[in-house]
C-alpha cells in the first residue's frame, strides 16, 4: 500500500497521496484541528526512536510486526488532524482559493481544450462500453465540473475510490477533470476548494496521517500544521502569514488576543508587527513607512496596515492611496462605531458632546463601552489636543487611555479563562476581524 495520507470528507475518502508529506493540504489544518489516539501514538514514536539496528522492545514488538506487515486498518484513523468544512473553506479563501474561481479555472480550461481539439464546447462525448460507441449529450463546461466533482464524491469511500457506484454520464464527465486529479497538475487546495463547493459546512474534512506517523515521516508531538506553513512560506505569499501592521504596541498586543477569541479558526494566519520585541518605532507615520518600506523590499506576504479612526488614520490613508502599493498589500482604518457619533469631548471651550468617529477613535474605542468607563462610573472623555490642518479638522484622544487599556486586559484576561461569554462588547472586534478577513482574500479575479 505504501505510506499513505488520506484526505476525508465525512467519510469519503476524497484525496489521497503516497510517500510523502502532504505540505500543501496541511497549510489548511492548525494545531489545535489535531486528533490521535494517544497510546498507539506514543508507542509509535517510542518505536520510531529505537536506533537502526538495535533491539526492539518486547512491548513493541507486537507493533512493530502490524506495521512492518503494512497493516492497513490497524493504522487507520489513530492520527491527524480534523475540523469542518466551513473551517477549512474560510482558511482556504484566506490562501486564494475560493470554491467559485476553482470551479470557474476548471470550466475555462475544459472549453479552451475542447476549442483547440476543434469540438463544440456544450458538448460531452459519453463513451459507451465499446470505445467506439459515443453518444453527444448538451453539457456545458460548468456542467460538466459540477457533474463530474460529484461523480467523484459519490465514488468515494472510506477506504478507497470504486467508480461502480457511477453511470456512464457520470464516468465520461469526472473522466473529463482527470488532468486536475493528476498529482503533478494544479496545488491540491485547489481541487479541494472546488470538491467541497455546496458541502454541508458543519461536516468534518479528515487529514488522516496513521501511515505517515507509523513510517517516521513526523512524530505525534510537532505542530505539523506550522511545520507545513514554514515550508511552503518561500514558494508562495497565499500560505505565508498574513502580515499584519498596527499604529502602537498596545493595538500589536490586543488586537491578536481578541482575534483569536472570535475567529480562532483563522487567527494564527496572521501575524501582527511585534513593536515591542523588535523595539520597532510606533506611530501612524511609522504605519505608512513600514508598508512602503516592505513593498521595496519586495515582501512577498500580504499586509495589511490597521490604522486608528482618527483624523491622523485619515490623513495617512489618503498618503497610503496614493501610493503605488503591491496589489496584496490593503489598508484599512478602524470600522466606524454607532457610540462614537455622540461621545463627551473637552475642549478650550468646556465639556461637549461631538462626534469622534474619524477623528479619535483609537483601539481603546473597540472592546465596548464598559471599558470606555471611568472611575466615576461615566465615559472617559476625548480631548482636543489641536487641529490637523492638512485634513482641516480636529484630532482628538481618551483623556485617560491607561485607565482603559487596563480595564480592556482584564476583559481579555477574563474571555481567555472563559469566565465571561463573548457578549456584544465584542462586536466591534468581530467587525475587525471580517474586514481583515475581506482584505486578505485575494481578488478571485
Amino acid at each position: 500500500m505504501g505510506d499513505r495520507w488520506r484526505l476525508l470528507l465525512g467519510e469519503r475518502q476524497v484525496m489521497f497521496g503516497k510517500n510523502k508529506f502532504p505540505s500543501r493540504l496541511m497549510a489548511i489544518f492548525q494545531e489545535q484541528d489535531k486528533y490521535m489516539q494517544d497510546d498507539w501514538a506514543q508507542a509509535v514514536d517510542q518505536l520510531n526512536s529505537v536506533p537502526l539496528g538495535e533491539e526492539i522492545p518486547p512491548e513493541l514488538q507486537e507493533l512493530a510486526t502490524l506495521i512492518e506487515l503494512d497493516d492497513d486498518v490497524d493504522t487507520f484513523d489513530r492520527f491527524g488532524y480534523r475540523t469542518t468544512v466551513a473551517t477549512v473553506l474560510a482558511r482556504l479563501k484566506l490562501m486564494g482559493f475560493t470554491p467559485e474561481a476553482s470551479r470557474r479555472s476548471m470550466a475555462e480550461i475544459r472549453r479552451s481544450n475542447l476549442k483547440e481539439n476543434g469540438e463544440a464546447e456544450d458538448i460531452l462525448l459519453v463513451f459507451g462500453n465499446q470505445i467506439t460507441e459515443q453518444t453527444p449529450h448538451q453539457m456545458s463546461p460548468e456542467q460538466v465540473v459540477d457533474n463530474g466533482l460529484k461523480a467523484h464524491i459519490k465514488a468515494c469511500t472510506r477506504y478507497g475510490f470504486n467508480d461502480k457506484y457511477l453511470d456512464l454520464v457520470e464516468l465520461n464527465c469526472l473522466e473529463a477533470l482527470a488532468y486536475h486529479f493528476d498529482d503533478d497538475s494544479d496545488d491540491p487546495r485547489f481541487l479541494l476548494a472546488a470538491i467541497l463547493h455546496g458541502q454541508d459546512p458543519q461536516n468534518t474534512v479528515t487529514m488522516d496521517l496513521s501511515d505517515l506517523l507509523a513510517a517516521d515521516y513526523c512524530n505525534s508531538s510537532e505542530d505539523l500544521s506550522a511545520q507545513a506553513i514554514r515550508e511552503l512560506s518561500s514558494l508562495t505569499a497565499n500560505t505565508g502569514p498574513i502580515i499584519v501592521i498596527t499604529e502602537g504596541k498596545f493595538d500589536a498586543q490586543v488586537i491578536p488576543r481578541a482575534l483569536r477569541l472570535v475567529r480562532p479558526e483563522i487567527a494564527g494566519y496572521f501575524k501582527f508587527w511585534d513593536i515591542e520585541t523588535m523595539k520597532a518605532a510606533g506611530g501612524v507615520d511609522q504605519v505608512v513607512k513600514n508598508m512602503r518600506s516592505f513593498a521595496a523590499a519586495g515582501v512577498m506576504n500580504r499586509v495589511i496596515g490597521i490604522l486608528d479612526d482618527d483624523t491622523a488614520g485619515r490623513q495617512a490613508e489618503n498618503l497610503l492611496a496614493s501610493t503605488p502599493l503591491p496589489e496584496h498589500y490593503a489598508v484599512c482604518r478602524l470600522p466606524d462605531l454607532d457610540y462614537a457619533h455622540a461621545y463627551p469631548t473637552e475642549g478650550p471651550s468646556g465639556a461637549s458632546v461631538d462626534d469622534v468617529a474619524g477623528r479619535a477613535c483609537s483601539v481603546e474605542f473597540y472592546f465596548g463601552q464598559n471599558c470606555l468607563l471611568g472611575t466615576d462610573g461615566k465615559l472617559v472623555p476625548v480631548r482636543w489636543r489641536g487641529r490637523n490642518d492638512a485634513m482641516n479638522d480636529r484630532q482628538g484622544e481618551l483623556v485617560n487611555k491607561p485607565h482603559v487599556q487596563r480595564r480592556i486586559k482584564e476583559m481579555l484576561r477574563s474571555a481567555e479563562a472563559g469566565e465571561d461569554p463573548l457578549g456584544s462588547d465584542w462586536d466591534p472586534m468581530r467587525r475587525l476581524a471580517e474586514r481583515l478577513v475581506n482584505l486578505a482574500v485575494p481578488d478571485p479575479e
